[in-house]
């Protein structure tokens, strides 16, 4: 019988309950898997890059990969700005043949490539007075004309020539210098010109709308705030308004899954609504019995069509959809028509669903005239979600459209039977799972791994520094680190050596971190932070750190005055009167003690010691106080 990968003993003997068992289905153990994951940041940006090149061509391509079809479309991109620089067209061609293989992102790595930079401006020209003036007149929020950037350009050669009469340099013509700008890339003029958000809405990717042809070939995802106030589960007071994350397949018409939070769109809701579409919904329709229809609705996305919010253009965003080999394609700004279906379906939700329901609000202001919805909200949010599932499963999924051309369940399980999706089963739906995580890269320290102020560390960590020295050139492993966003108590850190992932539980103890997710504990961090703010006494640290400083000045003057004895033994002498923080005894207390001893023996035997024989006397303690055992 073969090993269990995904076994955690720390789960063995604990009694079944829901929680447990639901805790038991998320959670991911250690999964052995070849990944990207183990070359550094700079490799992987690299394959990415190479990733991006060939789905880019293969989309304009038409023909086969030859030089006649494929360099026109590298010029192309380049000059359009969509990739930073011009790869040859035979590598191209081989990164494509690499790919097709088994579409992995692992194959496109080049393991013996050498740290380049990408090209920049001066890879058109050597002519440095040209990018200085270019990057200082024309390059710029002011948009400095051609003709004014020429006149600096002349003025700064003029200059350097007054200056160097045995380097001379002579400047090109009027025209010259026109057909030098035309030359520059686009897409770059435009950025430093314009700004970011005007370079990416001229220059960005547009495809047109095509029809599918199966389940999950285009999956349309969205964002929105319900027009509808929700109360708390067990305060029964009004929250607010939720966000919800939508994804709905444009073959069959069906939702296949969605996301709902308090919390504003980011990686993590597209992440989290991603999971919800691609994996199966068995644990869900248990949790909800009373859903008469099942919700087959699951597979591998091969297109997220999105629009250009920040979210859909983070790189954890791009590393996961790279890794699991799904094309993500940003729909053109403005044009919301080419994204119909889902654009559609926060309408229906509102007309057909949300607006029955007390608690509803307006998205006008002009609306809400004479009525306010939080004095009406009568819906906890768990109640709600359990009705959005019905409604999403037995009623939407189910019901004819308008035009009664279609009905999404039927359609879905008629391309189920022509061509079904891949899905995500055992080991690979547990890397799924993994790879949606955000992704962050920390070096391995003595105390382990440390994310946000928390450590993470087990033994296999500490085995792995035993045995692996860092890579050469570095004095630290730097471990990719993948964290779950509602659970820090634990993260995974692929090993290279061991092509997998392992499950590295948090050794901090300033919290309780089971369960807790990232934003929880960034607000308990912050409460915590502003809890120790308001009880530290500045002023009193402030006079305590002056008093120390004017003692050590004192002791230093007093240091530099005072002739220092250099006797033999004085940290002995120390032990032997007891100088310690529990008392107050000081070498000049025990003098004067010693003295008036002294001074009776003297007056008792009619004489006394002298000083040398004092000193002497000192001298040898040490000889004396090394033989004496410590108690």
């Amino acid at each position: 019988m073969l090993e269990d990968p995904f076994f955690d003993e720390s789960l063995a003997g604990i009694g079944f309950s829901y929680t447990a068992c639901k805790k038991s289905r998320d959670e991911i153990e250690d999964v052995a898997f070849i990944t990207i994951d183990d070359l550094d940041e700079e490799c992987a940006d690299k394959a990415l890059f190479k990733y991006k090149v060939v789905k880019l061509v293969n989309k304009r391509l038409n023909g086969g990969w030859t030089k006649k079809n494929v360099e026109p479309i590298i010029y192309e991109l380049y000059n359009e700005g969509v990739i930073d620089k011009k790869p040859g067209w035979q590598s191209v061609a081989r990164w494509n043949a690499k790919y097709r293989v088994d579409k992995n992102l692992l194959c496109l790595v080049d393991r013996r490539a050498i740290k380049n930079n990408f090209c920049d401006f001066n890879s058109f020209s050597k002519d440095t007075f040209f990018w200085d003036a270019i990057e200082k007149k024309y390059l710029t929020r002011v948009r400095g004309s051609v003709a004014t950037t020429y006149q600096f350009y002349k003025d700064l050669i003029l200059v350097h020539n007054n200056e160097n009469p045995d380097d001379q340099f002579e400047a090109v013509g009027r025209s010259a210098f026109y057909d030098r700008v035309k030359k520059l890339p686009p897409y770059i003029c435009d950025l430093k010109r314009y700004g970011k958000r005007y370079a990416d809405k001229k220059y960005r990717l547009v495809n047109s709308f095509t029809k599918s042809t199966r389940v999950m070939e285009r999956v349309e995802i969205d964002h929105t705030a319900l027009d509808l106030i929700l109360l708390d589960d067990t305060l029964n007071t009004p929250i607010g308004r939720p966000f919800i994350t939508v994804l709905i397949d444009t073959f069959s018409k069906c939702i296949v899954g969605f996301y709902l939070s308090f919390r504003g769109p980011s990686y993590n809701s597209v992440r989290c609504a991603v999971l919800n579409a691609c994996l199966d919904k068995k644990d869900l329709l248990e949790k909800y019995p009373d859903i008469e229809k099942d919700w087959p609705c699951q597979g591998r996305i091969e297109t997220l069509v999105v629009d250009n919010g920040a979210e859909f253009w983070s790189k954890d965003l791009e590393r996961f959809s790279a890794s699991i080999g799904m094309s993500v394609e940003y729909n053109p700004v403005g044009k919301p028509w080419k994204k119909p279906l889902v654009e559609r379906i926060f309408n229906t939700y509102n007309t057909e669903f949300i607006h029955q329901i007390p608690g509803k609000t307006f998205s006008s202001a002009k609306d809400l005239e004479g009525y306010e919805p939080e004095k009406d909200a009568l819906l906890p949010f768990s109640r709600f979600l359990h009705l959005l599932h019905i409604w999403v499963v037995d009623i939407y999924n189910q019901q004819p459209n308008k035009r009664r051309t279609n009905i999404p369940a039927l359609s879905w399980q008629i391309g189920c039977q022509n061509f079904p999706p891949v899905v995500y089963q055992g080991a690979e739906k547990q890397r799924f799972k993994i790879e949606s995580f955000p992704t962050v890269y920390r070096d391995l320290r003595p105390i382990g791994i440390e994310v946000d102020h928390i450590s993470y560390s087990s033994e296999m960590l500490v085995e792995f520094r035993k045995h692996h020295p860092p890579p050469p050139g570095q004095k630290k492993h730097k471990l990719c680190v993948k964290r779950d966003p509602s659970d820090v108590s634990f993260v995974y850190v692929f090993l290279p050596s061991l092509e997998k992932y392992v499950k590295v539980n948090a050794t901090s103890q300033e919290f309780q971190l089971d369960g807790v997710s990232i934003f929880q504990y960034q607000v308990m961090r912050r409460l915590w932070n502003n809890h120790i703010e308001i009880n530290t006494d500045h002023e009193g640290l402030a006079l305590a750190n002056m008093k120390l400083s004017e003692r050590m000045d004192d002791i230093r003057e007093n240091a530099l005055v005072k002739k220092r004895s250099s006797l033999k033994g004085m940290k002995s002498v120390a032990a032997f009167i007891g100088v310690d923080s529990e008392s107050d005894v000081t070498f000049e207390s025990v003098h004067r003690d010693m003295k008036s001893r002294d001074n009776a023996m003297y007056d008792s035997s009619g004489g006394g010691l002298t000083d040398s024989k004092k000193i002497e006397f000192i001298d040898d303690w040490h000889d004396i106080a090394d033989d004496v055992e410590p108690y």
